[in-house]
């Protein structure tokens, strides 16, 4: 077996009949960085609060203060689902916007791009909007 500290050395490691490369870490650079695991968790939670609502428009209604109508296309939707997901989270200078499949937010910062997924629920209301409310007999 090769030793990474050896003079000369690649930066390969043999082990078990396989080459590794050694790559080294990637430090955080500027404070926007260091802030991107609590933006990601932030963002996470409140998508998390969304995914385990019963009533999806509802509670983007009263996460936002806004009523469904407002809301006609997918496009639409994935930006009021983005709305949601982005309260009271300092983004610290992050951008978020919706992927383009309309799936997942995409957080990006000096072209670093991290996805994260809405889920089932919230994909099938930014495709579909509110499911149909049932009728009921008077």
């Amino acid at each position: 077996m090769f030793d990474a500290a050896e003079p000369g050395h690649t930066g390969l490691t043999r082990h078990r009949e396989s080459l590794v490369k050694i790559v080294p870490p990637n430090f955080p650079h500027s404070p926007s960085d260091l802030a991107l695991a609590p933006v990601l968790i932030n963002i996470e939670n409140n998508l998390q609060m969304l995914r385990a609502s019963t009533d999806v428009v509802f509670g983007l209604a009263l996460t936002l203060n806004d009523l469904e109508d407002q809301y006609l296309l997918p496009r639409d939707r994935a930006e009021r689902v983005l709305d949601a997901a982005t309260v009271n989270v300092n983004l610290h200078g992050l951008t978020v916007r919706p992927t383009d499949d309309l799936h997942g937010l995409e957080v990006s910062h000096d072209g670093h791009r991290i996805s994260l997924m809405l889920g089932k629920r919230l994909v099938d209301y930014v495709e579909n909007g509110p499911p149909p409310t049932p009728m009921r007999d008077i």
